[in-house]
Order: C-alpha cells, then structure tokens, then sequence
C-alpha cells in the first residue's frame, strides 16, 4: 500500500505510471553517488477472516495541536563516528496529549561549515517502517559537500521504528514481522486458501493489538507529521528544510498541509500521490513493478552475465519457481515468499539484476540459499520491526474494502495488467481489510497552500513511485516545481548528479529549477 512491499508471512507490495518528459537534458558535476538501495515504500498488506462492512475514508475529527504537550529543547550526546543523538517526546495520541508519550530517537550530523551554517535539513528516507537513524550512514555518503558545508544533516526513528517505542506485533502463526519465511503463497488461489488467508491475517492482526495496544491506532503518518512539528520546535524553532524520499514524501506532503507556513524548503523525492485510493494506488504499483521486471527478462535474455535462462514465456518460468516449494517440498526450492521478496528487493536498480539473475538460476537447480539471502535483505534491512510496522502505518494511511468478497475479484482484475505482482500486490492490500483500527487518513490531493514553492523530483523508470505520481504531485501543490530523471531507479538524488545539483541550488540559494528541467541518465 504505499511504496514498498511485504505482503503475508513476508512479502508485501507496494503501488505506480509514466509520462514522458521533454526539453533540455540538466548536467551538472558533483561525483556520481554510490549505489543506494532506499528503503521499501509500502505495499498492500494481508490479513483476516470475518469482515466487518466496507468502511470510507475517516471521519476529520478534531485534534489538538503538536504543541499542547510543551516542547522541551533536545539534550544532544555523542555517539556514533561524530554524530549526535537525542530524541523528542511525542504523545502517542494527539487526542491526550497529556497521556502516555513515545520517545522519538534523533541522529544528527552537524554542518561541516558553522560559520555558514544555513539551518538543519531533516530528512525521512522511507518505508514506512524504515529506520531513518540506520540510514544516516548512506545519506552522508551520498549527500553533496555544498549541502554537508550548510546544514546540520538531521534523520529520525519514526514512532513506531526500532528506537521510537518499536510498534510489535508478538509471536503469532500469522505473517511473522521476524522476515522469516512463510511456507504458503501469499497469493491464495482457491477458497479454502483464501479462508485460511483471513484466519491467519486475523490472528497476526489481533496479536499486534496485544503487543502494541494503544500504539496500534496512532502509528500513522497523520501522527509523523505532526512529530515533525515538534521535532522542527525542539531544533529551535526556524523553519523546516526537508527532504522526503518515497515514503518519506507522504510525510512531508502530510506536514505542509497541516503547516505550510512553517516550511523553508521541501524536496520530494520519488513522491506517493497522496490523492489516489488505495485499489488504484496498488494497481498502478503493479504495473511499474511488472514493467521493471520485463526490463530485467530482456536484459537478462540478452547478457552472458545472467545465468538464468528459459524457453519458455519468462513470466510463466518465473511463477513455475514460486510454485515449485510447493509441488516439490524436498527439492531445496525457495518458498513462494523467499522468491517474491528476492524479485523484489532486486528491482529497485538495474545494479541489483545480476543477482536476482544467479539466485533464480541457483533455486532453478535446488539451491535456495541466494534467493533466501535477497528475500531477508528486503525483509529485515530497513529495521528491527519494518515488517509490522509497514503493515500498521499503511493500514491506517490506506482505508481498504472490509469485505472478505472484495479481494478474489481485485486480484483477478490486476492480473491483466500485471500477471506477476498484481494478485500479490492485492492480497498484499487485504491484509488491513482486518486490521483493529480504522484508517486515520484519508486519501486527497495537496495545495501547498501558504508554503513555498516545493521542489518535487521523479524518474521516469521508478519501478515503486511511477513518475506519473511525480506529475500529478507536482500539479497538485501550488507553485511547484518538477525535475524529471531519465532513468530506472528508485530515488533520483542517489544516481543524478544533475538531480543533486538542482536540489543544492533549491536548498542553499532558493532556487527553483526551471519548468520542464530534465536529468539525462
């Protein structure tokens, strides 16, 4: 449901278009980042038995503000190489914000220049679920010495993540959040599957309830923003400089909403669109995804570099694996999970494809430790807890037909489209048609507002973020500008220097790219 994928038991899925862009090619010559593997951006998730009724969008409440509970100044300490960790106090509901609080865990990298230090640049690199602190490392490798010389670099835990009152779900015999495997396929097939599926998403859902209690209604990105308020007073109270990466431009679409004054620069980058419903968002993932991997049938039919060779209709091979632990217990096969998961932690890049081409080609010959080594990383790379947490955020981000009569028929539709992951992708998505707490946000376009103008970025080749949602974002908020990146990678700021260049310009000078500005691969 939202930029990544994890649907039952282990995989997950995420959700996507594209335009073509014209005009003139950027250039522009920091060094070329390393390679980066963003963390995965949500996916539908799976869960459940007996559905209540289908359930709308939630109903807009009132809610107090950030700052009911008193901001206190952060107490920063050593840690790390050279960096600083602190944290900030966060109620766990911003309906009592008197009551029960969360301790949101900080990481900071202090400007290189102070004497021309500009401010702090706070930055989400995804998820949901992914742990901003662990990434620290691959930002500073990648970000500029422009944007290190002016900018105290700032990333975070969100609630729920690893260091901020991890959201758990406890030992149950549902979708384990551990990234260990499950021996089933995801993706049931007849109505015996299709119950068991339920069941078993039921009691996941029921055992995150008991580990996690009043956490589980409030993990939602409507609450990280409104950390982000706070998170923007304890660093002194300027005006926020922020950069989201995939799901991380959720959270930053969401705070310039609900605070578009207090915005000094936002830089969105492989951006959700926060106006899709959840049917849509999830169909147009699948068809980027399976676009992508047609890209890797092709590349890996044409190279030596590939050992994985077939015959057959690549797609049809690609599923006799998934299937194969299955029919074949004792053959030493990856189970369907493990060859979903390693499909999709390899997509991300084109880097990645000699890979995912040596695990198929090992599972293909009974071996399924490589296919088993990419399913963990995708699982378990992003944090401690990303898999229950990525489920808990996108159920309450995302609302979801609540019958069980709904999915069957979704999944058939999205395999027209996108014959491999569009069922996966859609019971991905069912798994919160069960989930004990209704959405919080509701799907709608943003205005921006009262902010300035934002600077949205897109890649032509996304396989997680279509660029047709970088369009549409751009449209939406008033006065922004678009950067397109030819290419086929998730995140343009860690491949474009070209894109590197524009945001520089963007956050230390104020400068907008010019309309139509596109970033040759």
């Amino acid at each position: 449901m939202s930029v990544g994928v994890h649907p039952t038991g282990s995989v997950v899925a995420g959700l996507i278009v594209c335009a073509a862009a014209t005009l003139a090619a950027c250039t522009s010559s920091p060094s070329a980042a390393p390679p980066h593997h963003p963390p995965h951006d949500s996916g539908p998730a799976t869960t459940s038995t007996t559905a209540p009724p289908v359930t709308t969008a939630p109903t807009a409440t009132t809610v107090p503000s950030a700052t009911a509970l008193p901001v206190a100044p952060i107490a920063w300490t050593a840690c790390g190489l050279d960096e600083q960790c602190g944290f900030v106090t966060v109620p766990v509901s911003y309906r009592a914000p008197h009551g029960p609080t969360v301790r949101m865990a900080l990481e900071r990298h202090l400007a290189a220049d102070p004497a021309h230090r500009i401010g702090s640049l706070v930055i989400d690199p995804g998820g949901p679920g992914g742990s901003g602190i662990d990434d620290m490392q691959n930002e500073l490798d990648s970000l500029t010495p422009t944007l290190l010389n002016a900018f105290d670099v700032v990333l975070f835990d969100p609630r729920g993540v690893q260091r901020s009152d991890p959201f758990t779900c406890g030992s149950t015999s549902g979708n384990s959040a551990s990234g260990a495997s499950a021996p089933g396929d995801p993706v049931p097939t007849t109505a015996a599957d299709r119950t068991a599926f339920f069941r078993s998403a039921a009691e996941y859902a029921q055992g995150c309830k008991r580990a996690s209690g009043a956490l589980l209604p409030n993990l939602g990105t409507l609450d990280v923003a409104r950390d982000i308020e706070r998170l923007r007073i304890a660093l002194g109270g300027s005006k926020l400089y922020y950069m989201g990466q995939s799901y991380g431009t959720l959270i930053g679409e969401e705070y310039l909403e609900l605070y578009p004054g207090h915005v000094a620069a936002m830089v969105l980058d492989s951006p959700i669109d926060p106006a899709l419903g959840t049917d849509q968002f999830t169909a147009d993932q699948a068809v980027s995804f399976e676009r992508v991997l047609h890209d890797f049938f092709s590349w890996c039919a044409g190279t030596s570099a590939c050992p994985w060779h077939t015959t057959r209709d690549p797609t049809a091979a690609l599923n006799n694996l998934v299937t194969r632990s299955l029919t074949q217990p004792h053959g030493g096969y990856a189970s369907p999970s493990d060859v979903y998961n390693a499909v999709l932690d390899t997509l991300y890049s084109p880097n990645a494809w000699p890979s995912l081409g040596d695990a198929l080609a090992a599972d293909e010959a009974g071996s399924a430790t490589s296919a088993g080594s990419l399913a963990s990383s995708y699982n378990t790379s992003n944090s401690t807890n990303s898999n229950d947490a990525f489920i808990g955020v996108n159920c309450l981000d995302h609302p979801v037909s609540r019958s069980v009569q709904h999915w069957g028929p979704l999944a058939t539709s999205l395999a027209r489209t996108a014959p491999f992951f569009g069922p996966l992708f859609a019971w991905g998505e069912a798994q919160c048609a069960v989930w004990p707490a209704l959405p919080t946000r509701a799907p709608g376009a943003i205005t921006g507002h009262g902010g300035p103008p934002v600077l949205v970025v897109g890649t032509t080749g996304d396989p997680a973020t279509p660029y047709r949602w970088a369009v549409d974002v751009a449209h939406q908020l008033s006065g922004a500008a678009l950067v397109t990146f030819q290419g086929d990678y998730h995140v343009a700021y860690f491949y474009s220097a070209c894109v590197r260049a524009s945001i520089d310009a963007y956050f230390v000078h104020g400068t907008v790219p010019a309309r139509g500005t596109v970033c040759a691969n």
